[in-house]
């Protein structure tokens, strides 16, 4: 099944042209590695791929639904996670409260228990009511990386994820990863220069290719 889909996609930013003519097919349980220099446009690409930002021209599909250019009125049909390279966090909320935002905002129950269990399987057991603030740059992708067993995405677009992350962490990541590929069928799209995480995708595109 396609999840996501987009076809001759260009992206500006300013007058500047990054890429153009740009068209890719991902289908459920699939992982691809977007590559090239900084500067290219490998976040502004995974933006407009979850709809915070806009192509210039083209068009992008989640699943049976159009995004751009949005036409369709429903919300997609697919369930994405988004996570940007500097994790997105309420800093002077607990860690419970910004799990049950990210829960409740894909439209889901928040279970305290569900969320006690993902905190363990990614080192941060205990730490429930802790200010997100008082994390480690680590432990705060510790904690993006409890929104993906929670939530178990159909899409999962992820900027840079294994930034601030140890051997151990990156060692997770992958292994949380590889979890939701073959058990939870997630197609999974990383914006990268880590080479392990390339490898571990089996595929990669080079945006240098879509440059003008």
């Amino acid at each position: 099944m396609t999840i996501l889909k987009c076809e001759e996609v260009e992206l500006k930013v300013g007058y500047k042209t990054l890429i153009r003519n740009f068209s890719l097919e991902l289908s459920s349980g699939e992982s691809l590695a977007v590559v090239g220099p900084n500067g290219l446009g490998k976040t502004t690409l995974l933006r407009t791929l979850c709809g915070v930002g806009k192509p210039y021209r083209g068009r992008v599909f989640l699943g049976e639904q159009m995004l751009w250019p949005q036409s369709d009125d429903n919300k997609p049909s697919a369930r994405l996670c988004y996570l940007a390279s500097q994790p997105a966090l309420f800093l002077d909320h607990s860690v419970s409260a910004n799990l049950e935002f990210y829960v409740r905002s894909h439209a889901m129950d928040w279970d305290v228990q569900l969320g006690k269990e993902a905190l363990g399987s990614v080192g941060l057991g205990g730490r429930l009511q802790q200010t997100a603030r008082t994390l480690s740059t680590g432990q705060k992708r510790r904690l993006t990386l409890a929104f993906m067993i929670i939530v178990k995405p159909e899409l999962l677009l992820l900027d840079e994820p294994t930034n601030g992350l140890d051997t151990e962490g990156v060692s997770l990541c992958l292994q949380l990863l590889s979890e939701l590929r073959r058990e939870s069928k997630s197609a999974i799209l990383i914006a990268t220069h880590d080479q392990q995480l390339i490898d571990w995708c089996g595929k990669a595109v080079d945006l240098k290719r879509w440059a003008p």
